[in-house]
Parts: structure tokens; sequence; C-alpha cells
């Protein structure tokens, strides 16, 4: 069996197979490599979806996943106004509920647009409507105006957040 990752190890901004063309694999298989390696949290947040956490959530009442990870509940957002993705986790009920109604607005449009099944459209400004309770973590992707990545970090600091982070990825 594989040694206990380290404590201070949590794996955020899991893709499952409900972000198409992005995750591979299933969410409770995803539960148990975190059982087996010892990790104590895992972040399932898929791209404009919940959908990935409900079997997840599930996985950790199965007798066979002895170290049961704490989960943390979230999306990935992506936008389609040019802001890089965020990752999304509600603090409390509440914020659980303004992140349903934000993925409910993306993919349902508005009277003025409609959006095609399968679609969400999602801009910064939703977001910071509905930044109440969220914890925001922006991701930037390999290349990034910096000009840009401030302008997006100081208005998502100036919402109504619990807390704001930039996210770090090594190549």
């Amino acid at each position: 069996m594989n040694a206990p990752v380290s404590p201070g190890y949590a794996e955020i901004g899991i893709t499952t197979n409900f972000s198409f063309l992005r995750g591979g694999s299933d969410p409770r298989a995803y539960v148990h490599q975190a059982s087996e390696l010892g990790i104590p949290a895992i972040g399932i947040a898929d791209h404009n979806t919940l959908a990935g956490v409900v079997r997840a959530y599930k996985e950790l009442d199965n007798p066979e996943v002895r170290n049961k990870p704490k989960l943390l509940i979230g999306a990935r957002l992506v936008f389609v106004d040019d802001t890089p993705d965020i990752l999304v986790y509600p603090r409390d009920r509440a914020a659980y509920g303004r992140l349903c109604q934000l993925l409910t607005r993306g993919k349902r449009g508005d009277d003025i647009q409609r959006i095609e099944k399968g679609e969400c459209h999602l801009r910064l400004d939703d977001l910071l409507e509905f930044a109440e309770g969220q914890l925001l973590v922006l991701a930037l992707s390999h290349r990034f105006d910096v000009a840009s990545a401030q302008k997006i970090l100081e208005r998502l600091r100036n919402s109504s957040a619990d807390g704001v982070w930039l996210a770090a990825s090594l190549l």
C-alpha cells in the first residue's frame, strides 16, 4: 500500500467525467484514490456544474472507503467574456444556493438571450452578483496578461466573496 501523503496537501479543482472532454475519471474513483493515499481533502470542481459532487458525496458512505477525505463541493466556472476560470467553493448552505442560482442563470439565459442545451454562458459580472459567501480561486492559464489578471483580482477582492486566492500550477 502507498504511504499516506502529508496532511498539508489537498487536491482541489478536480474535474470528473462530468466535465465533458476535460475530466476522465468517475468521482467515486477520486474518493477511493484519496482514501488510499491518505489525502485529507479533495475538491470536486467540474466545469459549470455540480454534477460530480453528488456521486463523490454518496461514495463517502461506502465502507470500503476507510480514510474518508473531506469533500469540498464546488464548481469551476468557465466564462464567455475572456475571464480566466475561477474555482468557486461555497462556505455555507446559503452560498451553495447562490452558486446553484448562478449556474442556472448561465444555463438558462434570460428573456433576451436563450442558451442552447448543454451550454453555460457566464460573465464575471454574473459571478460578482452571487459572490457572497463563496471562496474564489482564480486559475490563470500558462500565459496570461498581468495587468488583466490584476484587474480581475481587484474586482474579486472588492466583491462580497469570503476569500480570494490565486492558483498556481506546476508545468
